[in-house]
């Protein structure tokens, strides 16, 4: 039996061949999840291709880390994990993929970021592997920083994409 198409789907539109758009234009779709311990944070903007097509970017963000503080606490300890942490954030400068940028937030955490086009309506497969190819991108990330003992952020209701709603103790 054939499905009545376009129908709604959540915050989608799904269309015959069952691809993907916004409901609302206006209201994109965002969602959370885990990775290897780490809060992940995936929004979809809106957007049009240089031909006036409709098209969309796929905002991917992820906290992989926390560089200590040197107020509080042992100075002297955190001032070593401070110099370890840095030093393989400068490693990661060289082999990290061209289109993800790592930022350092206002309370201490590190984000990955990247940002990815893909054209509306878009197939839950192509999105889904979009988001797959970010969360790969992060393994070398989340590997040196392990090797750093820097410690991933505690999912919760904080993440990449609501920077400094939490307040984190000891810092």
């Amino acid at each position: 039996m054939p499905l009545d198409t376009p129908f709604r789907l959540g915050p989608f539109i799904v269309d015959a061949h069952g691809r993907l758009e916004p409901g609302n234009p206006g209201q994109f779709p965002s969602f959370h999840l885990a990775w290897r311990g780490c809060p992940v944070h995936v929004k979809l903007n809106s957007g049009t291709t240089a031909d006036g097509n409709s098209a969309a970017q796929l905002a991917l963000s992820a906290v992989v880390g926390r560089v200590p503080s040197t107020a509080g606490g042992d100075a002297a300890r955190n001032r070593d994990r401070r110099r370890l942490t840095f030093g393989a954030l400068q490693g990661l400068d060289a082999g990290a993929s061209p289109v993800a940028q790592l930022r350092l937030l206002p309370d201490h955490r590190m984000a990955v970021e990247q940002r990815r086009k893909v054209e509306l309506p878009v197939s839950a497969g192509n999105l889904l592997t979009q988001i797959a190819c970010f969360l790969l991108d992060l393994g070398p990330y989340l590997d040196l920083l392990a090797e750093a003992d820097v410690p991933v952020e505690a999912v919760g209701p904080a993440s990449a994409g609501n920077a400094g709603t939490a307040k984190i103790w000891p810092g």
